[in-house]
């Protein structure tokens, strides 16, 4: 009670006259009087406070958020916030109604602001949005703000497969995801929400799989990683027990390939030009040794136009309907002419012949200022060189200025070089007879021009060939 309330009661015991007399009953009734104000008068200030400092303390989820006067106050907040927050992030927000309010009593200065209450409210609510997430076979794979948002995430997923196909050669027919892809909209928490960017990148990405690949007739290493969009590093990694230069048509190799979240089919027609393979004829020649061949007539690949229906699961093919063949132009079958003469001993006959046809351009002797310790026969790239005599090949590889070079031991201290070679086809160790074709004219280290430079070595001292050749020389 405040001192304008006692002034009210004093002025009331003067005008009752209560001072100026005296006596036990003046005294007695002064006492009830005065009793009876001081009762009143505190009563009416208890349901003062009452009224007037009636309160609600706010709590969200356990959280603090205010204490205020009326409830209006937290809900008028809460709105503004919504609409704010709305803006900001672009998206609708929403707030549920889960305050929970405990009566109190509080003086106007125990009132929380509405900029507290906000603060308050910004701290402790997790704030719900409408969303829309991309499920695959029931599983979320990422949450966006708008439904063309999450349209534009699965274009971009299809969209590198689309633009593989040869427009010139294919046309699309249908595009389609092999799983049970929706776009649900969905209330999440805003906190849920992610952006464009890296919903794409998680579903591209996706995990690694294992698979196993059989090898076909024709296929290597690089086209094996090309196929899978792998590198041939990768492919090496994943089958240590490989070697990437021997392998053959039924091997089995293993695949750690990148394995999207969404697998992407195309379905297209596709026009194209496939080889046809041409047969092998054979026949025979008593003239030839029985481990020399050649080619009578080469074969061509026939071709033919087919028009197939492709599908592909991102970008590998998985099933094939052939619908038409056109024939261009047929095979051509090829005749190889296998001699039947039985080989004769691999050993020398103690006789050189000429190595290879020829033209003679330089001899045995000093050229150029300098020693030439052999012969040149000149003749196209290509052509087959002979071992001079049967022995075995002690070098067959490049050496220097030789180029690719092959030599023979004879024995007695006889050797043979045949030098400037395009092509080697025997190897160290190898016992050869005369007139096997060891080589092919070429020109290769340091040469002029396609030829064949012929050495014969006696104890390894270079000698003139042409003393040698046709004549017994042990």
């Amino acid at each position: 009670m405040n001192g304008s309330y006692f002034k009210k009661v004093n002025e009331l015991i003067k005008k009752l006259n209560i001072e100026n007399n005296s006596g036990k009953f003046n005294k007695k009734v002064m006492f009830i009087v005065i009793i009876s104000i001081l009762v009143v008068g505190f009563a009416f200030a208890g349901y003062r406070k009452e009224i007037y400092t009636r309160a609600f303390k706010v709590t969200y989820n356990g959280n603090y958020i205010g204490t205020v006067r009326n409830k209006e106050i937290v809900s008028d907040v809460a709105t503004a916030l919504k609409d704010e927050l709305t803006t900001d992030y672009g998206i609708e927000v929403t707030i549920e109604d889960e305050f929970e309010y405990e009566s109190t009593h509080a003086e106007d200065s125990e009132l929380t602001n509405k900029e507290d209450i906000k603060r308050n409210l910004k701290n402790n609510i997790e704030f719900d949005v409408s969303a829309y997430a991309i499920e695959v076979d029931g599983k979320i794979l990422g949450i966006l703000k708008t439904e063309d948002l999450a349209k534009k995430v699965l274009d971009k997923v299809k969209e590198p497969y689309i633009n593989s196909v040869n427009a010139k050669n294919s046309s699309i027919e249908d595009v389609k995801f092999v799983e049970n892809v929706k776009i649900v909209k969905k209330e999440v928490p805003l906190s849920k929400v992610e952006d464009f960017d890296k919903v794409l990148n998680y579903i591209q990405k996706g995990t690694d799989e294992v698979k196993t690949h059989i090898v076909k007739k024709g296929e290597n290493f690089w086209t094996i990683a090309h196929k899978y969009n792998l590198t041939v590093n990768d492919l090496v990694k994943a089958n240590p027990d490989k070697n990437p230069k021997l392998i053959h048509p039924g091997d089995e190799l293993s695949l750690i390939v990148p394995k999207p979240y969404l697998t992407v089919a195309t379905y297209e027609e596709k026009k194209y030009i496939e080889k046809i393979d041409f047969d092998i004829k054979y026949e025979y020649s008593s003239k030839m040794y029985k481990d020399q061949a050649i080619i009578k007539r080469r074969g061509a690949y026939g071709k033919k136009e087919i028009i197939a229906k492709v599908e592909k699961h991102n970008g590998i093919e998985a099933k094939k309907e052939i619908l038409k063949e056109t024939v261009i132009s047929n095979p051509v079958t090829q005749i190889i002419i296998k001699g039947t003469k039985e080989i004769p001993p691999l050993k020398a006959t103690g006789v050189f012949i000429t190595p290879t046809r020829g033209t003679l351009t330089s001899g045995f002797g000093m050229r150029w200022g300098r020693m030439h310790e052999g012969i040149d026969l000149a003749a196209r790239v290509g052509t087959p060189i002979k071992a001079a005599d049967g022995g075995i090949v002690t070098f067959a590889g490049w050496k220097g200025s030789y180029g690719y070079m092959v030599e023979i031991d004879h024995g007695g201290g006889f050797k043979t070089r045949y030098a400037h070679c395009s092509k080697i086809y025997v190897k160290k160790g190898q016992k050869v007879y005369k007139g096997k074709v060891i080589a092919a004219v070429g020109n290769t280290g340091r040469s002029t021009g396609p030829h064949l430079h012929f050495e014969v070595r006696k104890y390894d001292k270079p000698v003139n060939p042409y003393k040698y050749l046709g004549k017994k020389y042990r």
